[in-house]
């Protein structure tokens, strides 16, 4: 398994709106783009993390639960606030590294990659073989480069 990065930092927000405004309005980030991943009944709401994209990729991510849904991030929020939700590093291959994880007895949240926002391919490794920790893993396709 190669990881390659961090791709995004997962940010849950108590109000998303605000925190949209915050990061593109006062911050002056680049927006890249608003999806609903309606499989996880998650908006997400991605920003660069800098100015001058060219310094860093790693990108921040507003998680929101879908409008009228029950839903992860609902529940952290409620029981924990907002703040860091998860971390996403990017790797080489996905399929690989899951195979590699399992192999090593690392529980995971998705035994199978799964569809992500922004045309990418995703699984997420529990927390409690993390330390607490939620990560996710992202496979980026090579329609979104």
């Amino acid at each position: 398994m190669k990881i390659v990065g961090i791709n995004h930092l997962g940010l849950a927000a108590k109000d998303p709106v605000k925190a949209r405004w915050f990061l593109s309005e006062i911050l002056q980030l680049p927006f890249l783009g608003e999806e609903l991943v309606k499989e996880q009944k998650t908006n997400t709401i991605m920003f660069e993390s800098s100015v001058s994209p060219a310094i860093s990729s790693a990108r921040l991510e507003i998680v929101a639960n879908q409008d009228g849904e029950d839903g992860p991030i609902k529940k952290f929020v409620e029981t924990k606030g907002g703040g860091i939700h998860h971390m996403a590093l990017s790797v080489d291959d996905l399929d690989q590294a899951l195979v590699e994880l399992k192999a090593k007895g690392v529980e995971l949240i998705d035994e199978k990659p799964r569809y992500g926002a922004h045309n990418s391919r995703i699984a997420f490794i529990h927390p409690r073989a993390t330390g607490g920790i939620l990560i996710e893993l992202v496979q980026v396709t090579a329609e979104h480069g």
